[in-house]
């Protein structure tokens, strides 16, 4: 079979699982460029040339045709995904980066600019459910300082110490439950300005069947689901920390679900005598992510 012959059958297998054109011209790309090894115009140009593909490369390119058949995400099937145009790896223990994640680390990058690669000692930065480590990675790309990842499983951990190996970035790594050890756990207060960031689950389990099935059936549950009755269980675990915990200024950040009413964890955050807040929306104009400055 040559690759022309191979897309096609490519966008017949997917198409009704993937109805916009874009989306799986892109899984198409990311699929033949991690398998070929080679880049996007090369690819191409094989396109343009109806290039035949070899046996084993077609074998290949099947079994992973068949994977995607099945709504594995693109990402687990070729084991990594992109964030700020850094690879990192993937598999069904973490969460898959995200383009609006993206934008949340960028609006930390944007606020404290003043910081960037100064190897400034009067900071420190603590990535509440770290993931692939893709969060912690980049801001210690940006911010030569100390930086703690936290997240609830070995597994876990182990993915994104691999990664943080694989980008050359020293992170301080933690296995703790957010919901059950973060209270206890110990803080220096040496530094002027501490940063605190956390993508944590936000999914309501009512919100489950409105999910696409590759969501669903392949990312981590842990990592998407939370009570219907208590929504915000992890962002008001992580502010009474801060609050017990730190004495300096403290700059959070958190990615929050654009459909669920934040009046609730606003109240809360009143009570607890926090006022400076900001949200912002993402760029398809939904309210996706939170700054609360905590003094």
């Amino acid at each position: 079979m040559n690759i022309d012959k191979y897309y096609q059958l490519f966008c017949k297998t997917l198409h009704s699982r993937y109805s916009e054109y874009r989306e799986l011209e892109n899984i198409f790309f990311l699929l033949t460029t991690h398998v070929f090894q080679c880049d996007k115009i090369s690819i191409m140009l094989k396109l343009y040339h109806k290039e035949e593909i070899d046996n084993v490369i077609y074998h290949k390119l099947i079994r992973k045709l068949w994977e995607l058949k099945n709504n594995r995400p693109i990402q687990y099937v070729i084991s990594n995904s992109y964030f700020f145009g850094m690879k990192f790896f993937v598999n069904e223990n973490v969460f898959i980066p995200r383009p609006e994640t993206e934008e949340l680390v960028y609006w930390i990058i944007q606020d404290h600019h003043y910081y960037y690669s100064n190897d400034d000692k009067n900071i420190q930065i603590f990535d509440l459910g770290t993931g692939s480590g893709c969060i912690a990675i980049t801001l210690k790309k940006f911010f030569k300082c100390i930086v703690h990842a936290f997240d609830l499983s070995y597994k876990v951990i182990f993915i994104a110490k691999h990664n943080s190996y694989m980008h050359n970035e020293k992170i301080i790594f933690r296995k703790i439950d957010l919901l059950k050890d973060l209270i206890d756990t110990y803080v220096s207060n040496k530094h002027k300005v501490n940063i605190v960031v956390s993508n944590p689950p936000y999914i309501k389990f009512s919100e489950k069947k409105y999910l696409h099935p590759n969501i669903v059936q392949y990312e981590p549950f842990q990592a998407l689901f939370v009570p219907d009755e208590d929504p915000f269980i992890f962002y008001k675990t992580i502010i009474l920390w801060i609050k017990k915990k730190f004495y300096n200024k403290v700059y959070l950040y958190f990615e929050i679900n654009s459909s669920i009413d934040l009046a609730n964890l606003i109240n809360f955050m009143n009570i607890q005598g926090i006022y400076n807040i900001e949200i912002r929306k993402d760029c398809h104009g939904l309210l996706r992510m939170i700054r609360i400055i905590i003094i």
